[in-house]
């Protein structure tokens, strides 16, 4: 079993992908359901990584239908809030970074997913390389085996760790090798 730790973005959109391969995976999520929280901000999807990513999830239709081609625009302001730069998108241009939601986007990809990928309420303790795959440990005392994992999250370093030695730090998130 692939695991993947976290059901942002970046891990729903793995979750996706491989899924669309034939690969099946399972998504620990520390949030109890899908709308326990805000997802926060707006999220800029460039052409070249998060939509090329959408894409190959086989989501774009989905994505440029939810997404707002004005948050292309760009305005500088100074501390004071006086307008240093403005400039405009034109309607007619391309959707290279347009803005899309973080629920809506979190909206599309869950409902691309098949039920049961997600494990709600599963927050990650830790994981012990074991038997050539790892053993997950999670916050209400249960455990779970997987043969690769991915660390798909943005929580603080020190919240989830894995065994030393097979973990290492990398910008500030604790990844584990398979």
């Amino acid at each position: 079993m692939i695991a993947i730790i976290g059901g942002g973005p970046g891990g729903l959109t793995l979750a996706r992908i491989l899924h669309v391969h034939g690969i099946d995976s399972v998504v620990f999520e520390r949030d109890a359901s899908g709308g326990a929280r805000s997802q926060g901000s707006m999220l800029d999807l460039h052409t070249d990584t998060g939509q090329a990513a959408l894409q190959a999830a086989g989501l774009e239709r989905e994505f440029l239908a939810a997404a707002r081609g004005e948050g292309q625009d760009l305005r500088m302001l100074d501390h004071t809030g006086t307008m240093l730069l403005q400039e405009d998108t034109p309607d007619d241009a391309p959707m290279l970074r347009p803005e899309i939601d973080r629920a809506d986007l979190r909206d599309i990809l869950l409902a691309s997913l098949p039920a049961g990928t997600v494990r709600w309420g599963s927050a990650l303790t830790h994981a012990e390389a074991r038997d050539g795959g790892h053993l997950l440990h999670f916050v209400d005392g249960s455990t779970a085996r997987c043969d690769l994992l991915v660390g798909a999250t943005a929580r603080t370093p020190g919240s989830a760790r894995c065994s030393p030695t097979s973990s290492r730090r990398t910008r500030a998130r604790s990844w584990c090798r398979a």
